[in-house]
């Protein structure tokens, strides 16, 4: 009922008997669709509050003033002008404030987010809008009443249930001779009468159309009594009158109009911010738990997939043991042979192929496969530490998102929300708008990497921003962004802590971003070209070296 009809006409007869007399002080807004009045000569009224937006467009009758650091003055005409009467619509929601000596009215349309106020001349011609309007409002003093009664005419509303046989009951109610209906009403006469709203009126007996006239009857008595209730829930209900349909619920009493108004104001607002709050938190961690998920599922299918690292050292180990074999094989045979065939050291009767970098003596060989078992033993044990670090913070998020959904105070959703790891809810805010570049930048140990972010930005960034003495990264196998390691001072090679860190950025920046080793070829920009017949992202490279690294997430680095 808040904002209904009666709601209106309650607040309009308070005005009428507190308004009078009074002079209209500072008129302002300071936030779009607010508008305050300020009143002087009222000790219970110090200024008319009216908000015209979403979620709740209200009548504020206010106890004290605002006092905001910015606000534009409106209605400058108004100040000082002495209020005669007030008034309401006899069948809408508008109230009309009368000015001594003809000097004019004042018209609130309260209509929601379409509610509007209006300076009117002594003639009604239209002075001043606080909200832009196409047209004038059409006006007619005599709709306006200071005093009226809400008794129905039993006869009239009998002929009316009459001669609407087709309507269902929440319908019929709002064709009785009450201006403007309210569903609140229309729900607590049928639960009252015990007759449902989807009832048609052709349906109704001789005794339940009694019933619900003499339910209606006495429901319009409870609301001329000037008592109001507000039931908190979820969503409040404001109600001028008590609501047995909600007997189960506590409601607040109140006997002005101005504190029930105020206090229903602030509690909604007080619901809905912590609903809003809940609503956004969840969202948050519900997105947050998802990523986490799906990231332990690729986990745990990537530790289920990750080769052994027994067959690496076996062949090291066989490898080391042949020497002798592999350098005298050798005498006579292109460099360019790729793998060896020898027997196997637990079972000499059966042979094993392995793979050869030609360009490394059989030691090189073994060495590399040893460090390959090293690193893909480690990378089990990091993996399997992630894992479990993964499903420990699966449980925190959990944690978080249950005691958000069953919180119902604010304070302490803020305290919960204060305890939660800010990556969790926070949103990554907007970069600033510039002028855009085709990769993101990383400053690492004094030396900045360039990472491409599309496959035409890879060719822009390659071929336009790298210089020919910078280092170029990519992953070995498969599409992946560009990566360039800035050399302004045309050094011959870098550390291998950042050849480490730029390889495994590349890593990441490609379709092996979840694989636990990941080569990753490199060389000086120089040596990467391209055709220009290839596709976006596809270049040719010599003299590049490999690498075979952890992926590297950046957002732990510190971009510039």
């Amino acid at each position: 009922m808040f904002n209904s009809w009666f709601h209106i006409r309650s607040i309009a007869r308070f005005l009428a008997k507190n308004l009078p007399g009074c002079a209209v002080g500072t008129c302002f807004t300071f936030q779009k669709d607010e508008l305050q009045i300020g009143i002087d000569g009222n000790d219970l009224i110090k200024e008319l509050q009216f908000c015209f937006h979403n979620p709740l467009p209200f009548l504020r009758l206010n106890e004290n003033c605002s006092e905001p650091r910015h606000k534009v003055p409106l209605f400058k005409t108004l100040s000082g002008l002495i209020i005669a009467r007030a008034f309401w619509h006899k069948n809408d929601r508008q109230i009309l404030i009368e000015f001594k000596d003809g000097q004019g009215y004042l018209l609130f349309q309260l209509y929601g987010i379409n509610g509007n106020v209006f300076f009117l001349s002594k003639d009604f011609e239209l002075l001043e809008t606080f909200a832009k309007i196409r047209k004038t409002p059409e006006f007619s003093i005599n709709d306006f009443i200071d005093s009226d009664s809400i008794e129905i005419d039993l006869d009239q509303s009998r002929n009316i249930l009459k001669t609407h046989p087709d309507l269902i009951i929440s319908k019929l109610l709002t064709k009785l001779p009450i201006p403007v209906f309210s569903m609140t009403i229309a729900q607590e006469i049928c639960f009252r009468s015990k007759i449902t709203k989807k009832t048609l009126a052709v349906n109704l007996t001789e005794f339940q159309s009694e019933t619900l006239l003499r339910v209606y009857q006495e429901i319009l008595q409870e609301i001329e009594m000037c008592r109001f209730f507000i039931y908190p829930s979820e969503s409040p209900v404001f109600s001028l009158l008590e609501l047995r349909s909600k007997s189960g619920l506590a409601a607040q009493s109140f006997g002005s109009v101005q504190e029930a108004t105020n206090h229903f104001i602030s509690l909604y607002y007080q619901t809905n911010v912590l609903e809003q709050t809940r609503k956004q938190l969840s969202s948050r961690l519900t997105g947050a738990l998802q990523l986490l998920q799906r990231k332990l599922i690729k986990q745990e299918q990537e530790l289920a997939n990750l080769p052994t690292a027994d067959e690496y050292r076996e062949w090291a180990d066989t490898l080391l043991t042949n020497v002798h074999r592999i350098e005298k094989r050798s005498r006579g045979v292109p460099s360019e042979a790729t793998e060896v065939l020898l027997p196997k050291l637990n079972n000499p009767d059966e042979m094993i192929t392995i793979p050869l970098n030609p360009k490394l003596t059989a030691p090189e060989n073994a060495n590399k496969y040893y460090e390959m078992s090293r690193r893909i033993d480690q990378s089990r044990l990091d993996l399997a530490s992630s894992i479990e670090q993964n499903k420990e913070t699966i449980g925190q998020v959990s944690g978080y998102l249950q005691e958000i959904e069953i919180c119902d105070d604010l304070k302490e959703i803020r305290r919960i929300k204060k305890n939660i790891p800010a990556h969790f809810i926070e949103q990554q805010a907007a970069a600033e708008s510039e002028e855009r570049k085709p990769y993101h930048s990383f400053l690492l140990k004094n030396q900045t990497i360039w990472i491409g972010k599309s496959a035409k930005d890879n060719d822009l960034l390659s071929f336009k921003h790298a210089r020919p003495e910078d280092f170029w990264f990519h992953v070995e196998h498969g599409p992946g962004s560009h990566v360039v390691v800035r050399n302004p001072n045309k050094q011959d090679s870098l550390p291998n802590d950042i050849i480490e860190i730029a390889a495994g950025i590349a890593a990441f920046y490609s379709k092996a971003k979840h694989s636990t080793v990941v080569p990753v070829i490199y060389t000086k920009r120089k040596y990467v070209w391209k055709r220009k017949d290839m596709p976006p992202g596809q270049v040719f490279t010599k003299f590049t070296k490999s690498v075979i690294v952890k992926p590297l997430d950046p957002k732990a680095i510190n971009p510039i």
